[in-house]
């Protein structure tokens, strides 16, 4: 082999001319080989997918990713409960969204997909964190599980992914399960022991905005990099939030809402501004219960207290969302009082026994005594540090809720200095770094503490601490973060070498790959298009534009002559106001249609098959 720097000559004996031990051979053998450890002597091609193997070796699967043989850890405790209980087969396929592997599986999950055992052939691995306890508490034996699953969608790195894609997927998208095990009670007929879990998420803040990194600027301004007239992106995010968890949901916005110097004020109004824009063509009953609480004024304002603003806030969200049990014994009425259970004739947290009902009566879906029917979502401008310690409130207050639900406690006030409140937050701390890291390059600055609120760090080993994490983290967004983004490109499929005549390295930016949308020209105008197409709404303003089809033209022609008598009634300002009044009501029944469309997606999913219309709408 003479282009790879090889052994020029054979053993003794061998090949031709029988060459033994010939020094120019051994000295081009040498030369050839220090070509190779200095790049030397490659083609373009074949130095790049060096590089590229490189770029697959900085996302390291043997840490932060997880699987399961058994379980199906992309869904939620809720969803393989209800699969279960609903004996289909085959069983519902995993969510791609949580599946890393999802793009090097793609193609033979295509070529199994016709066969009744695909779902065993591929295995979904997840990206984000996993922490499980075990305590006694009162005589139970409890095992306590806190799980974190991060989106491929939209994934990347702090500086170099915010905000939202044109596709409504938003930045450091994760999802967190809060379960409870309780092996002392038997559910049902398996005899495994009773649960309980409770789901919140978190994500950038859903609207276009952007901050360029630099190494001189510590903190980058925040700037709106795209004008979003109708918060199109905004809806495609909230009509997915309502299609995986149903409704309410409640935002919890953490964000500064007041600064001297305008920066995260910029981002937090327009995200109230399309908030409050999608609330006017959405029902009372399922429009989105936004929140805001400024984190950082109430934790340095003297007259308030961060702790039991978070608590409210979290007692509020929880009782809104309801969550999981598969056996309550008991349920939490008003003023926190408890009653025993009885799924027959109950409102409590959690459960409707009207809409359950429907779904098992009439449509033949299994409805467990308590669900979850909604979603907390929090954020803050990274959805780190302040969101952790909003996180965790919630998760306190669940808990002290699916205890009492289960049975286990009496009252759902979980006192701080118990061993239980320590443990989970020892947990939520765990979890909280471990995101920290995948997003941010260091560890969360703000460290949950028993009173629910921030941990004071005093002396100077904990100043010393806080300041080498902010180095940390600087580093990691100044000169590891490019690399980082690359490889997650390359790994979930956002850049195809053969599909791009670029180099990845030699991108100034991926905002076209994750917004191929706006490279190909298609937008709001193709949404409007879209409406049109299944609503049968017309957006032209002139007959005149039709006359390109020669199909059209004797139509347009006959309906103007007919109409010729009122061109001067036309041109009167009457009928103008009232044409304009015509299409602002139509554009408005339009855009009332997508949160009724990602709700019954939401239903549909639960039976595993399409709906009827009527009880469709019965559930609206």
């Amino acid at each position: 082999v003479f282009d790879q720097g090889g052994a020029l000559g054979t053993k003794d004996g061998g090949g031709m001319g029988g060459v033994v031990n010939d020094p120019s051979s051994v000295l081009i053998n040498m030369w050839n080989r220090g070509k190779r450890s200095l790049n030397l002597g490659f083609t373009n091609r074949e130095l790049a997918e060096l590089r590229y193997q490189s770029l697959y070796q900085v996302l390291d699967l043997a840490k932060d990713f997880f699987f399961s043989y058994t379980y199906d850890i992309t869904r939620s405790l809720q969803d393989n409960v209800l699969a279960m209980t609903s004996k289909t087969f085959p069983p519902p396929p995993f969510k791609d969204m949580y599946c890393w592997n999802h793009f090097l599986t793609r193609e033979f999950q295509e070529d199994v997909a016709s066969t009744l055992t695909s779902f065993n052939w591929v295995l979904p691995i997840i990206h984000g964190a996993f922490v499980q306890k075990k305590l006694n508490d009162y005589g139970r034996s409890i095992n306590l599980v806190l799980l974190a699953r991060r989106s491929r969608h939209f994934a990347g790195t702090r500086y170099l992914k915010r905000g939202v894609s044109d596709r409504g997927k938003v930045a450091n998208d994760v999802e967190h399960e809060q379960i409870v095990h309780d092996e002392t009670t038997s559910f049902v007929r398996d005899q495994c022991g009773a649960f309980s879990s409770f789901l919140q998420v978190r994500g950038s803040i859903p609207t276009f905005w952007t901050q360029e990194s630099s190494v001189t600027m510590p903190k980058p301004p925040i700037v709106l990099s795209r004008v979003d007239p109708s918060y199109h992106a905004t809806q495609l995010h909230f009509a997915d939030l309502l299609h995986r968890y149903g409704s309410p949901i409640i935002v919890a916005d953490l964000v500064k809402q007041s600064e001297k110097r305008e920066r995260e004020v910029i981002v937090g109004n327009e995200y109230r501004h399309a908030i409050d824009y999608l609330n006017s063509h959405i029902d009372e009953k399922h429009k989105i219960r936004y929140c805001a609480l400024d984190y950082s004024h109430v934790s340095k304002h003297r007259g308030h207290n961060i702790s039991s603003a978070l608590h409210d806030v979290a007692t509020w969200a929880v009782n809104q969302t309801g969550f999981f049990c598969t056996s309550p014994r008991w349920k939490i009425v008003e003023n926190e009082q408890v009653e025993p259970f009885d799924s027959k004739n109950t409102n409590s947290f959690g459960y409707d026994g009207e809409r359950g009902i429907v779904l098992t009566n009439h449509l033949g879906v299994p409805v467990f005594p308590m669900e979850q029917k909604g979603v907390l979502r929090t954020n803050c401008i990274d959805c780190l540090d302040r969101t952790n310690v909003a996180q965790f409130s919630a998760g306190v207050q669940a808990l002290g809720q699916q205890l009492v639900v289960m049975g286990i406690r009496s009252s759902a006030k979980l006192d701080p200095s118990s061993i239980i409140v320590k443990l989970l937050i020892d947990m939520y701390v765990d979890i909280g770094d471990h995101i920290s890291m995948q997003y941010g390059g260091s560890e969360a600055h703000k460290k949950v503490a028993s009173s629910g609120a921030t941990s004071n760090i005093n002396g100077p080993v904990g100043k010393h601490k806080e300041l080498l994490t902010s180095i940390r983290r600087y580093y990691s967004n100044a000169f590891t973060d490019r690399l980082k983004q690359d490889a997650m490109n390359l790994f979930l499929g956002y850049y195809i070498p053969s599909r791009h005549s670029i180099p990845l390295w030699e991108i100034e930016s991926d905002y076209y790959l994750h917004n191929f949308h706006v490279q190909s020209g298609r937008g709001s105008m193709q949404a409007m298009r879209f409406y049109q197409r299944n609503f049968a709404v017309d957006w032209s303003d002139d007959d005149e534009e039709n006359l390109e089809d020669s199909s059209n033209v004797k139509k347009i022609l006959r309906k103007k002559s007919i109409h010729s008598r009122n061109e001067a009634d036309k041109n009167s300002e009457p009928w103008r106001i009232a044409r304009v009044r015509k299409r602002c009501k139509a554009q408005n029944e339009t855009l009332s249609v997508w949160w009724k469309i990602a709700i019954q997606s939401y239903v549909q999913q639960r039976a595993w098959m399409q709906l009827g219309k009527n009880h469709a709408e019965s559930l609206l």
